[in-house]
Formats: C-alpha cells, sequence, structure tokens
C-alpha cells in the first residue's frame, strides 16, 4: 500500500503510516525444543562438541553431514534415549532435569522423561517396526498400549494415516511381506499416531520421494 501525502506536502516530507503503529508488539514465540551446548562422547571418541539448535513451532530443520557425523546421536539424544554429557535441552521452555556428571549423567526424573515423550514422536533410521505385528497393529500399539485411548478411536485413525501415506491396502500384511519405502511410510505413520500431540517430530534419514 502506498501513502499518499494530503495537499500541500512537499514531496521530500515523510508520511507517517496510521497502519504501521498500529501492529502491536508481539512476544517472541517459545521453542518446542532448545539445545545448548551438548556434547556427547563414546569414551574418548567425541561426537557432539557444543551443539545449539533452537526449534519454534512450525519449523523444519535439517541436520547436514557426513556418515558418522553425530546426526542420528544428535536425535537421540534429544529424545533421551541416549544420555548427553554435558548441556541443556529444553522442551517448550522446560529444561530437562539431570542428576551426576560427565558419563554418570543421566534424567534425574523418569516422570519428566515419560511425560515428554508422549508429545515427541521419532522415525528410526531401521524404521524399527515390530515384526510380528500386522502393519496396522504396530500403528495402533503406542496409543492403546501407553497412551490408553480407545480401541476404536485408535483404529480408525491408523486406517486414516495408513491410507494417508499410501499403503492403506497393506493393513494386514507383516513388515517382511512389504518394500523398504513401505516400511517407511508405516513408521511415519505409527510415529504420528504414536504420541498424544506430537510437538517435535523427527526422522532419522527423511522420508524418500512420495512417501
Amino acid at each position: 500500500m502506498t501513502a499518499t501525502p494530503p495537499a500541500g506536502t512537499p514531496a521530500s516530507a515523510p508520511v507517517s503510516s496510521p497502519v504501521s503503529a498500529c501492529v502491536p508488539d508481539t512476544e517472541p514465540a517459545t521453542p518446542v525444543i532448545a539445545i545448548r551446548d551438548l556434547h556427547k562422547a563414546y569414551g574418548a571418541l567425541v561426537v557432539l562438541k557444543g551443539v545449539d539448535i533452537t526449534a519454534l513451532p512450525g519449523q523444519t530443520i535439517a541436520l547436514i553431514g557426513s556418515s558418522g557425523s553425530g546426526k542420528s546421536t544428535l536425535l537421540r539424544c534429544c529424545n533421551l534415549l541416549e544420555d548427553s554429557q554435558q548441556g541443556d535441552i529444553l522442551f517448550d521452555g522446560e529444561p530437562v532435569a539431570w542428576r551426576g556428571q560427565g558419563a554418570m549423567r543421566q534424567p534425574a526424573d523418569r516422570a519428566q522423561v515419560a511425560r515428554i515423550r508422549t508429545n515427541l514422536s521419532m522415525v528410526f533410521q531401521s524404521f524399527n517396526l515390530w515384526s510380528h505385528m500386522t502393519v496396522l497393529q504396530n500403528v495402533m500399539e503406542a496409543p492403546l498400549t501407553v497412551l490408553k485411548q480407545p480401541r476404536a478411536t485408535v483404529e480408525a485413525r491408523a486406517r486414516a494415516l495408513l491410507d494417508k501415506v499410501g499403503i492403506g491396502d497393506k493393513a494386514d500384511v507383516y513388515p517382511a511381506q512389504m518394500s523398504g519405502g513401505q516400511q517407511q511410510r508405516a513408521a511415519i505413520a505409527r510415529a504420528v499416531h504414536g504420541a498424544a500431540r506430537p510437538a517435535v517430530r523427527r526422522a532419522d534419514q527423511r522420508a524418500g520421494p512420495g512417501a
């Protein structure tokens, strides 16, 4: 929009915009996850050295690096599947409580870890589908067992998610009967369905074309 100066106003005079004056100040959004100075080592092998990441609501962040550079380790530390040795991890502004130092450091509050994980989801690099369960059972397991949701609701949403990722016709087959790409899609559906309201979704290697 271009403001028109009133009659008699010199062309060089600044024209104030009433629109900009009415825009309220907005507070910055709280990051869904914030990592500060994160360190992780396996013995003498240092994998993460002072990593800082901030992810705001709706943001997509890609970790790019060579094999063995620590991408998977970072994701596992974010999910508290691996214990980091230094640094802070915050979910929606809430810091993870730690006890011990260095290699002896571990989460201090297991109840906090369990609560945080209900709002996280992850697609593992190897998919980690349960081989003794059908695809539908894989997708339904977490909301049934962990979240205690009604079976009918869980199954309806699971089937809808499998349709959405293009493998609705594979609901009753086992992982071994599917291609790698199909297993990946099943893992994505399971990750989406497995958390109450996933604030953070992590994929250890992105989904392939069409997945």
